[in-house]
């Protein structure tokens, strides 16, 4: 059967469209000795993770530090985009180092912490990513934020470095290692943080536009599960009476 020309450029027309709305999809990876999914948890053995925010109002500044951050997260050391995950603090591990700041801050007028006991950042993939080195590279984290009971879309700067086992990273932990740094702000009011209402604090003592800075550690070995704390008192058992004495020695 013999196909007309009208046919033929149809046909060839079909393709070309077909393939040109085929999403093109590119991995960028790192030149390390590893490559697959991988999982990794914020791992006190890998490193100190830490959160510092920095708040530079009119007539005070102050840093609030928390260094005790939770998540899990997944990468592909040969496709970066694929990073996803989750992180969390408490907003009682937070600290200012004044303690009736601490205090105003967990309070009903501030975080709530009653209500809404986390700061919850979640990843759902990696954007622009551009190789620095073998190990590390630069990209922008884009997913979610919920703090104080809402929830708004983020985008993340941040930069990756991946450590391969080796016998000096298996001097802290098992497994591969990656350390994640991260710089970006955070705006009080989109998450309905404004302080007591008519004091007008924001902005004069507490900046509205606070200054956020992230490294995580993290391994692909979990990190030792924290011990329960005991609520209960310890059961006492009745008491023992000692053993008599020995009798005397009999008289000679």
């Amino acid at each position: 059967m013999r196909l007309s020309v009208f046919t033929l450029r149809l046909i060839a027309l079909t393709a070309i469209l077909s393939t040109s709305a085929l999403p093109q999809v590119f991995a960028t990876g790192l030149d390390v000795n590893a490559s697959g999914p991988k999982t990794f948890y914020v791992n006190p053995r890998a490193g100190n993770s830490q959160v510092t925010v920095f708040s530079r109002s009119t007539l005070e500044d102050f840093t609030t530090v928390c260094n005790r951050v939770s998540g899990e997260w997944q990468v592909d050391p040969k496709n970066l985009e694929t990073f996803r995950g989750r992180f969390s603090l408490r907003v009682e591990d937070m600290h200012t180092g004044i303690e009736l700041r601490d205090r105003d801050m967990r309070g009903a007028e501030w975080f709530d912490v009653a209500r809404y006991p986390e700061v919850v950042i979640e990843i759902s993939r990696a954007e622009n990513v551009r190789p620095a080195s073998a190990n590390t590279a630069s990209m922008n984290l884009v997913g979610t934020c919920t703090m104080h009971g809402q929830t708004n879309p983020v985008t993340i700067p941040t930069t990756l470095a991946y450590m391969v086992e080796s016998p000096q990273t298996m001097k802290l932990v098992k497994g591969d290692v990656v350390r994640v740094r991260a710089d970006f702000t955070v705006k009080l009011s989109d998450y309905g943080i404004t302080g007591p209402r008519g004091s007008e604090i924001i902005g004069v003592k507490v900046s509205d536009e606070q200054e956020v800075k992230v490294t995580i550690f993290g391994a692909t070995e979990k990190p030792p599960e924290e011990l329960a704390v005991d609520t209960q008192p310890a059961a006492r058992g009745a008491a023992v009476p000692p053993p008599p004495p020995p009798p005397p020695p009999p008289p000679n």
